[in-house]
């Protein structure tokens, strides 16, 4: 299969389990896999249990190097598929993690499968291949997010944002239903917020899928007089398509990097 058939082929081979977690779908394993290479990525994959974040992605980019490197002639869909499907399921019964690091190492892997194979994995049936991969559509979510700072807009804000999104930075990790609420008292806190400037570029985008590298500057002003700046910060995004406007949502912000 060449490289650029995998993405539409992907959507249209997912079909989803009802097992959920903040209504991420763990999706079936393609049955294009021959049984005893099922076996071995069920095998490696859950090698990945119980690891901090740290060594789960070494861990996890070792795995998918080897995987992809040791059956160079399965269907790259069917094995990428696969992983997510059987990491998803072994760790959903998990008591030791909560629900927001569930999904980060989930799309951890995903990032990882993604890097390798050049093959996005979408964890949630409202995620479809449908979008535009122009930069100007793909950057569209991100110069929103800074002009809603700029307005003290929260809701324009939110709207950019996933149901699935997951906030980092070296501060924290934040799944959607906690950085909400962290945001609106945010906004409320400032009187002006003034973006210098942002340098998003577009580093990888198929049509399900986007990662996108960005430096900003801001001053901010806050309701008791203080001031502060915020300059030459670096940050990252994972982008996903909503399959019902076909318009880009935020995944996944990294920032502070």
């Amino acid at each position: 299969m060449s490289r650029r058939a995998p993405v539409a082929a992907l959507f249209l081979a997912v079909t989803f389990v009802t097992q959920k977690v903040e209504a991420i779908d763990c999706p079936r394993p393609t049955q294009q896999l021959a049984t005893d290479q099922s076996s071995d990525v069920r095998s490696s994959v859950r090698a990945l249990g119980g690891l901090n974040v740290t060594s789960f992605e070494t861990k996890a980019e070792s795995i998918t190097h080897d995987l992809f490197a040791k059956y160079p002639n399965a269907d790259e869909v069917a094995v990428a598929n696969t992983m997510i499907s059987m990491y998803c399921q072994i760790i959903l019964p998990s008591t030791t993690m909560s629900d927001s690091e569930k999904l980060d190492h989930l799309y951890r892997l995903e990032d990882r499968v993604t890097r390798r194979a050049r093959v996005s994995v979408p964890l949630n049936p409202a995620v479809g291949p449908a979008c535009s991969t122009s930069a100007d559509a793909v950057l569209a979510p991100i110069v929103s997010l800074f002009n809603a700072w700029e307005q003290l807009n929260v809701e324009l804000y939110l709207a950019q944002w996933g149901p699935n999104a997951i906030a980092r930075s070296k501060y924290y990790a934040y799944k959607m239903a906690d950085l909400a609420p962290r945001r609106r008292a945010a906004f409320a806190s400032y009187r002006a917020v003034d973006v210098i400037g942002i340098n998003p570029k577009v580093t990888y985008a198929d049509p399900t899928k986007a990662n996108v590298n960005n430096t900003y500057s801001m001053h901010f002003e806050r309701s008791n007089g203080s001031k502060f700046d915020e300059r030459e910060v670096n940050e990252s995004y994972v982008l996903e398509c909503n399959a019902t406007d076909r318009t880009w949502r935020i995944r996944e912000n990294n920032d502070y990097q």
